[in-house]
């Protein structure tokens, strides 16, 4: 399944690696900073907030500048955008709207909480604020589809960030209550929700409708389809003026412990109301989860729950910093068909010098690790051809079976004397190379034909004698990982979609496993007749 989600202004698809601003660097000169670290990276976007007290100042009067100096940043630095609509919520807060609605708080109506105090989070059953965001958010649309629809600098517009409702469950005003003992939309009849106790209910007990159908989460879900509702007619007044990808982002509810309105914000789109979002918010072309879970359970928990069918994952946000990350980057990439990822803090990733920070690097190697094989990744998302090692805590190796072969990764950083690569260990900086985390990915392009791009692996390739084989067979190296395995090694990289081969790896270097270092991305033929039977019959 070829990854079309992302495109570029020629229509083709587009895969974004890249960094997020912090949330308060647009519009000043940390966005430079920003592009640089992108840069450093060696990302292809980078994800930029639009602040909506910015675009509109004061009620009615609307200023664009902004957006023009984001696009005018991007392209003169070869990058694409992501633009970040910061509306209503930011991380369920009212953080960015403009002083007007700030003043008026029984117009522009805060949630409360099941004391009826506010809490830090407009309702969603406001019309006037939703009114007030969709017609600034039009605005934005206009100026954009006038200045960038031809380019296409931009690939996807975020709308809010992180939106739900902080420090309570749900809306608790009059006007929710009211939604809250109204019978539960049609589209939402099927949907269950696990765990949720609903049997216990008597089936005539005077509860709400909510009750009934969603139990325990009924608070969650309510606020799940408000929210969906709130952003979907957004989405919609936007694709209205310019058709262009529109997603949101998620504050994830996949933790070791699960409260809305105070691990996560209530109402979001955690995995748990997943398809009430869908079905709420059908103009959304997709939810990304922020994964800031560093533990790879989670991790993948989450990427589990984001990668489905109606929804390619895409990762919004990351940390920019840590090997933890960097593994389980490579991980969403091959084994759950992420779309793109990016990592939050652009600036801090670089020193006063404009040098990567010693706790990014690992990250910053991933990441050209992933734009490097980006049309690899494009074309074979999903299909099974795309494989990921990432070296765990006490991991020496990794094997990994293949119809045709049995693979085995080594970790060169356990290697005390590997023979065919060679690195400076002498320097700092060799050192680095030599002791990194090992990580790669694998993808294999034909019968007997691999790509392999990543940083302290190498391979070694066994052919199985019979497709019912399922063991490794030690005693095959001696004729099976020497050169009769290879017709050829190539060292290079993508010109587009067109490999350029650099260098050609012959003797040391291919008697052995094959091997990469510091983000080296390989060509691999293997030979179709290894030579196991060469007698005459």
């Amino acid at each position: 399944m070829e990854n079309t989600f992302f495109q570029d202004a020629a229509g083709k698809p587009f895969m974004p690696i890249g960094l997020q601003v912090h949330n308060s660097s647009t519009g000043s000169n940390m966005i430079k900073k920003a592009v640089q670290a992108v840069k450093a990276y060696g990302g292809n976007c980078l994800e930029a907030p639009v602040y909506w007290c910015c675009v509109e100042p004061e009620q009615d009067r609307y200023d664009l500048e902004l957006i023009k100096g984001i696009v005018d940043e991007a392209r003169s630095a070869g990058l694409h955008l992501i633009l970040l609509w910061f509306g209503t919520s930011k991380n369920g807060h009212p953080n960015y709207v403009p002083e007007y609605i700030k003043l008026q708080p029984r117009t522009y109506r805060l949630a409360l909480g099941p004391d009826k105090a506010p809490v830090p989070s407009l309702s969603v059953h406001c019309r006037a604020t939703l009114e007030r965001d969709k017609k600034a958010f039009v605005k934005f649309m206009e100026f954009l589809k006038a200045y960038d629809g031809e380019e296409r600098t931009v690939l996807a517009v975020q709308i809010e960030n992180e939106m739900g409702y902080a420090n309570t469950d749900r809306d608790y005003s009059r006007m929710a209550d009211r939604d809250y003992e109204k019978p539960v939309p049609e589209a939402l009849k099927d949907v269950e929700l696990p765990d949720s106790g609903k049997e216990s209910i008597p089936a005539d007990s005077a509860v709400s409708p909510w009750k009934k159908q969603f139990g325990r989460h009924s608070h969650e879900a309510f606020s799940a389809w408000h929210h969906a509702l709130y952003i979907n007619e957004i989405a919609e007044a936007g694709k209205g003026i310019y058709r262009i990808p529109m997603i949101t982002n998620v504050m994830v509810g996949e933790q070791s412990y699960e409260e809305p309105g105070l691990c996560y914000n209530a109402g979001a789109a955690v995995g748990r109301v997943l398809d009430i979002w869908k079905a709420g918010a059908p103009a959304l072309d997709l939810l990304g989860p922020d994964i800031y879970n560093q533990n790879r359970r989670e991790y993948v928990r989450i990427c589990e729950a984001y990668a489905r069918e109606d929804n390619p994952l895409f990762i919004p946000e990351s940390p920019v910093r840590g090997e933890a990350n960097a593994m389980n980057a490579l991980l969403a990439a091959a084994d759950y068909g992420a779309v793109g990822i990016c990592a939050f803090g652009a600036e801090s990733a670089l020193d006063e010098e404009g040098k990567l920070m010693e706790d990014c690097r690992d990250m910053a190697l991933t990441m050209r690790i992933l734009s490097s094989m980006t049309p690899l990744l494009i074309r074979y998302r999903n299909t099974g051809r795309v494989h990921a090692f990432a070296e765990e805590e006490f991991e020496t190796s990794h094997y990994l079976k293949l119809s045709e072969y049995h693979v085995v990764a080594k970790y060169l950083r356990h290697e005390k004397m590997y023979f065919g690569y060679t690195t400076d260990t002498g320097s700092e900086e060799g050192r680095k190379k030599a002791q990194v985390r090992g990580r790669a990915l694998l993808v294999q392009t034909g019968p007997f034909e691999f790509y392999l791009g990543g940083a302290g692996v190498a391979l070694d390739f066994y052919r199985r004698p019979a497709p019912g084989d399922e063991d490794c067979f030690s005693h095959l190296s001696s004729r099976q990982s020497g050169q009769l395995n290879f017709l050829s090694v190539e060292e290079g990289h993508f010109d587009g979609e067109t490999w350029v081969t650099e260098l050609m790896r012959n003797g040391d270097e291919t008697n052995f496993s094959q091997y990469v270092l510091d983000g080296q991305l390989l060509r691999i033929r293997l030979n179709p007749d290894t030579g196991m039977d060469v007698e005459d019959k």
